[in-house]
């Protein structure tokens, strides 16, 4: 339900997280579990605030590393938002309800963790339908309006698939999810409308309300006189020899016949700039930016579909996390079908739109159509490509009906601000007894950013790749509790952790047909434009 209205000088989202994310640790509100996400979802937007209930999940610091578990154990902190009194009444900012968070940490396996977020799902959901006013879309897509938001890493879903502590967990969150029941979405007609969902209570719609009236009041002043971030530069962690001794170890194992095709990635590496960094002298520079602060400049160069940004805030006024995601790349859309008849339920369909195949822009309008047509005609990329349909076609057949997997579309050329893609449709419809989060949880990680076949793609990756990917190559988005959704993979994508400290990845398919300077390139051609976005002296 929209609960207010606010104009924020008519932002788009993307240039207003960087204020909103400012106000929120700059006015002593971090001890309240504010955990800002955006979602593009192809022009569906939504900005989720205060979650009514948060998990996040952790490499088990206590787990032997050596022991090999049939099962992944993972810590998880569930944060649970206490209400206050509804009868308070608001007099002023000062006489605000406090708003209070309770937190408790415990060691739970991957499996079990799913069947909890499940069950949480469902018994929202009949929450819901006892209140008679379950939200519905007024649009032809799908849309959040009551659900979970957030991230499944790389680390933990390769982890989970392959049974094996070969495969680690990066030292930062690794997954993330939150019913957020309070968020904002963009207006039919301009500024943004707050939605709270129907159990919220008066006091949190309230408060909220308070907190967003003071943000919206200091935003002109900000918008008066802009900062903008310093350049930050980031480092390829390979060179191009180090790079072409992985290529060769990949191909190797192609040869001997362990996999068909291995995504092989490699890591950028930088630091956000501090006060110490000697930038003070720059009066228009933050001198302390957060990765949400190129959030601006990113989205307007790359206009991502499946675009995003989620920031974890510890107990202190500091962000624990921050993922910025300029993804061209769906991983799975959850939807619905009315049935023709009125008394049997609706079929849960699902969508997946891998990306297989690459060539840069051209830098004229007739080299950019060669270009295109040069990816179309490839039979090396279209060969890539039909092995993860194939690898995408399976994955879905163990949840779906029988015959109702179908390819819609294959080979089709989907054109980006940087690059050419060659993207394939692939669809099915659920079987009834299976959740779609459960179906999302166990498809992961994608076939387009591992290979084929996936389990033993994944443990070669973990051997030849530097580090742990962490949210890389995971997915972020949604999932109503009616289980529709959307979700995206987690390409094109950065993250930063407590310290400051900013990575960025790229990679491709390597097939035996693979050839390693046209690999190398196209990492540098895939996040070129984001580089120099990021450092305008690259």
């Amino acid at each position: 339900m929209i609960y207010h209205t606010f104009s924020f000088h008519n932002l788009p989202a993307d240039q207003l997280l960087p204020h909103l994310t400012d106000f929120i640790e700059q006015s002593n509100l971090s001890h309240l579990p504010w955990h800002p996400c955006w979602l593009n979802n192809e022009g569906e937007q939504v900005i989720g605030l205060l979650p009514k209930n948060a998990w996040s999940a952790y490499k088990n610091s206590d787990l032997d590393s050596t022991l090999k578990e049939p099962n992944l154990n993972i810590e998880i902190l569930k944060t649970s938002r206490q209400e206050p009194n509804d009868n308070i009444e608001l007099q002023s900012s000062s006489s605000l309800p406090s708003i209070q968070s309770h937190s408790e940490r415990y060691v739970i396996d991957y499996q079990s963790w799913i069947e909890e977020l499940t069950c949480y799902c469902n018994e929202a959901l009949m929450q819901q339908q006892e209140t008679d006013s379950a939200p519905t879309s007024s649009t032809s897509k799908p849309t959040y309006h009551s659900g979970l938001m957030g991230f499944i890493g790389y680390d933990i879903g390769a982890r989970a698939l392959a049974a094996s502590p070969e495969i680690k967990l990066a030292d930062q969150p690794c997954a993330f999810l939150a019913h957020y029941d309070v968020y904002l979405k963009p207006s039919a007609t301009q500024g943004w409308e707050l939605h709270t969902g129907s159990l919220t209570s008066a006091a949190i719609k309230k408060t909220i309300v308070s907190y967003l009236q003071r943000f919206e009041e200091g935003l002109l002043d900000l918008l008066q006189h802009p900062i903008s971030p310093p350049a930050l530069p980031l480092t390829a962690l390979w060179s191009a020899d180090q790079y072409a001794q992985a290529f060769h170890q990949t191909q190797q194992y192609l040869y001997q016949g362990d996999s068909y095709q291995i995504n092989l990635t490699q890591k950028w590496q930088g630091k956000l700039a501090t006060s110490t960094d000697r930038i003070l002298s720059q009066d228009n520079f933050n001198p302390n930016p957060n990765l949400v602060d190129y959030l601006p400049a990113l989205h307007q160069n790359t206009q991502a579909p499946f675009a995003g940004y989620l920031a974890l805030t510890h107990s202190s006024s500091d962000l624990e996390f921050e993922l910025l995601s300029c993804s061209p790349e769906l991983f799975v859309l959850f939807d619905k079908t009315k049935a023709t008849d009125p008394s049997q339920p609706s079929k849960q369909q699902i969508i997946t739109k891998p990306i297989k195949g690459t060539l840069p822009r051209g830098t004229t309008k007739e080299q950019d159509e060669q270009l295109k047509h040069q990816l179309a005609q490839s039979e090396k990329d279209k060969a890539e490509n039909v092995m993860i349909v194939d690898l995408l076609r399976n994955d879905l057949g163990k949840y779906a009906e029988v015959g109702s997997v179908k390819v819609s579309k294959l080979f089709a050329i989907e054109s980006f601000s940087n690059v050419h893609h060659m993207v394939s449709t692939i669809t099915a419809t659920i079987k009834e007894e299976h959740h779609p989060l459960m179906v999302l949880f166990n498809s992961l990680p994608a076939g387009s950013i591992t290979g084929t076949p996936k389990k033993r793609a994944v443990e070669i990756i973990s051997e030849l790749e530097s580090a742990p990917r962490g949210a890389y190559c995971g997915t972020l988005g949604y999932m109503n509790f009616d289980g529709t959704g959307q979700w995206n993979v987690l390409i094109r994508s950065l993250q930063a952790n407590s310290q400051g400290e900013v990575a960025l990845w790229a990679g491709g398919g390597i097939t035996v047909g693979s050839n390693c300077a046209a690999e190398y390139q196209e990492c540098h051609d895939k996040v070129g434009n984001l580089l120099a976005i990021l450092d305008p002296k690259v």
